[in-house]
């Protein structure tokens, strides 16, 4: 079978199943013709096998020590059940450590406590005390490795090498055998074998140049055999760490600093960089842009001919929302439905000499008649007579009044939503119905009229539509409204669609109005609305009532947009540049402040440390500094409110990514040194 055959049976991935091929754990047969892997029978049980003992945590090691054989299976899981019942141990330990510290009543708890109480737990097997127990022998180890010492003469020969070596070791009381002199001379001190080597650097104490010898000797084999490799290699670098960091701490400081200052002018920078990508994306919620449909001189914004070639556009388009349509018609009230007290005012303005209510197709005059009234929303030419009201279609509250919802109570059963699917209902003013004795629940017939162009001038013409009966079921509380109402009563605008179709005629709408979703594609959508003759308003235009024209209001969005667009353009055109200084002050901050321990540096190559090694630790010294020097401003950066706590951290990993890469670089250049000409002096 292939390997997909066994990915199947056994659940093991390919690559775990190359994994311990490579391990030796497992040895597929060949096909003769095309070498590809032919696993059998026994290879599927060996796998099997192999996943189950993974799965109980046993090494790999032993694993394949029972797949040839040599340990018997019941004795590998006898052994594994002793390491994981230590493991069991550890962990029930660290557990009431944890236990013990969420039972504290203070946050300000004793550390020193704990961690003699962890320690303690260390002989019994404590995961937590192993660790500070392993680090403490290899630190004390590190300590009795390695030595050194200030001579008061300057050491040039061999010879004088070994003279300022015995002459330590006289006052010392230690005993002294050269084994072989050198440049780097081996000896014993109390029979324990060493190597040495000198550099010239500054005293700590007198900070004048002296000659310093440094002695070490080789690991430890007890902490070799107690500490693991691994562990044993990390606790040694974090020791040399801690101690060049005390050792060089002025200059420790000033890396710190230097890194903590770097990092609040990061986000500063940075904090501005995304307050104004973000104040760019909410832009159009904060500076909403609204369009207005008017006529051609800009004079007009309600009782329009809307075609409706313009609706199909607006309510089709992808780029609008928030769409406020109206129809504008009149309304008689007929004799029957009115109430007593409409009959009352209907005599009274009858004995006042009023005119008799227009006749269907009379024509206005727009030379006699009023100019075209903007605010109210009233058609040009209209005359209320006594019975007369206006109605309005609406598909937005907003239509009526802003606020309007506010002041709307319907009737039981009725809500915008029913109101909207329904036909046959309106909803009237209370001015209105206490006017005609009317309330929710009632019934009105009236008798409908609508305007259209008249066929000589520039005047208006009312043309009959079939009497309608509507059930009232809602009123809108208008007594502070006053002449912002902009309809006596409105009905769904589906409903003033359905009437002009049941009368044949051809639908306009009074007024539209939208705001644009999305203003960033501004010109897109002004190009789309061009295609139904919607053009920019021409002020001095002849006056008419064709709602043939635009008014987009969009020149504070413009110039916020534009304002921002010019901002984060001059941000982002800088960013490389920052980044850039950034990373060169991760390049020069440690060239500066390793100049003065290239010393340090060739005596640990000398004294058998690798390259490899010795780098890494100066670097990790450095990173850890710079780190902790990040976090600082990062935090500093947040309190002080230009950015948020995730942007500020955002930008210490930046900052640790581009002062890694500086860093790297000073180290590389800085471990290229001449070993040899450092401790000649050269």
């Amino acid at each position: 079978m292939n390997t997909k055959q066994m990915e199947e049976l056994t659940g093991i991935t390919r690559q775990n199943i190359r994994y311990y091929e490579r391990q030796g754990l497992l040895e597929p047969a060949r096909d003769a013709g095309n070498a590809y892997r032919d696993y059998s029978d026994e290879d599927v049980r060996r796998l099997k096998l192999i996943k189950m003992l993974r799965m109980l945590d046993m090494p790999l090691k032993e694993i394949g020590q029972v797949l040839d054989g040599t340990l018997p299976l019941k004795e590998a899981a006898a052994k594994q059940q002793e390491a994981l019942l230590q493991q069991q141990k550890q962990i029930q330990a660290a557990v009431e450590v944890c236990a013990n510290i969420r039972k504290e009543k203070s946050e300000a708890i004793d550390v020193d406590s704990y961690l003699d109480r962890m320690e303690h737990m260390a002989k019994s097997g404590s995961v937590f005390a192993r660790i500070v127990d392993d680090y403490k022998q290899v630190a004390e180890e590190e300590r009795q490795r390695q030595f050194s010492f200030y001579t008061d003469q300057p050491v040039n020969t061999a010879g004088r090498f070994e003279e300022e070596l015995r002459k330590w070791a006289g006052e010392e009381r230690r005993k002294f055998r050269m084994v072989r002199p050198g440049r780097y001379p081996e000896f014993t001190l109390d029979g324990v074998s060493y190597t040495a080597a000198c550099t010239v650097e500054q005293d700590q104490e007198t900070k004048e140049p002296r000659t310093r010898i440094v002695c070490s000797r080789e690991d430890d084999e007890k902490v070799k055999k107690e500490v693991q490799k691994n562990r044993r290699a990390v606790f040694q670098a974090i020791y040399s760490i801690g101690v060049n960091i005390r050792r060089h701490r002025f200059k420790s400081i000033l890396n710190g600093m230097i890194s903590m200052m770097t990092v609040v002018v990061l986000v500063f920078y940075l904090g501005n960089l995304v307050s104004a990508r973000g104040q760019f994306e909410e832009l159009p919620e904060a500076i909403p842009v609204r369009a207005t449909v008017m006529n051609a001189a800009g004079t007009l914004n309600s009782g329009l001919f809307i075609r409706q070639q313009v609706l199909d556009m607006v309510y089709t388009s992808p780029h609008i929302w928030k769409i406020r349509e109206t129809a504008e018609l009149v309304g008689h009230m007929t004799q029957a439905d009115e109430g007593a007290g409409a009959e009352e005012l209907t005599q009274a303005d009858e004995g006042a000499g009023m005119e008799e209510p227009m006749q269907p197709g009379e024509q206005i005059e727009a030379e006699d008649s009023a100019q075209p009234d903007e605010d109210n929303g009233s058609l040009s030419g209209d005359i209320p007579q006594a019975d007369e009201f206006r109605i309005l279609g609406i598909n937005d509250l907003g239509s009526v009044y802003e606020d309007c919802e506010q002041d709307l109570t319907w009737a039981d059963g009725w809500s915008w939503e029913s109101f909207q699917k329904s036909r046959d209902v309106c909803v009237a003013g209370t001015a209105f119905l206490e006017g005609h004795g009317l309330e929710p629940g009632d019934h009105l017939s009236c008798s409908l009229e609508h305007y259209i162009r008249a066929e000589i001038g520039l005047g208006l013409e009312r043309e009959e539509l079939k009497p309608l009966e509507m059930e009232i079921v809602g009123a809108i509380e208008d007594s502070e409204a006053g002449e912002s109402m902009a309809a006596e009563v409105m009905l769904p605008i589906g409903a003033v669609r359905q009437l002009y179709e049941e009368n044949d005629k051809v639908y306009f709408a009074s007024s539209l109005r939208f705001t644009v979703k999305d203003p960033m594609k501004l010109n897109e959508l002004k190009q789309d609305l061009r295609e139904p003759g919607l053009t920019p308003v021409v002020p001095g235009s002849p006056e008419n009532y064709a709602g043939s024209a635009l008014r987009m209001e969009d020149d504070v969005f413009i110039q916020a947009a534009l304002g921002l667009e010019k901002s984060i353009s001059l941000l982002e055109g800088f960013l490389p540049f920052v980044l850039l200084i950034v990373v060169l002050s991760g390049y020069i901050v440690p060239h500066l402040l390793l100049q003065g321990r290239k010393g340090e540096y060739a005596i640990m190559r000398a004294l058998g440390t690798s390259k490899r090694r010795a780098t890494l630790v100066f670097f990790a010294e450095h990173m850890l500094l710079a780190a902790c020097g990040g976090a600082a401003g990062a935090v500093i950066g947040a309190m002080f409110g230009t950015a948020d706590i995730l942007t500020a951290w955002m930008v210490w990993g930046i900052f640790l990514c581009c002062y890694t890469l500086g860093a790297a670089a000073a180290l590389w250049m800085f471990g290229r040194m001449s070993i040899a000409a450092v401790l000649t002096h050269q």
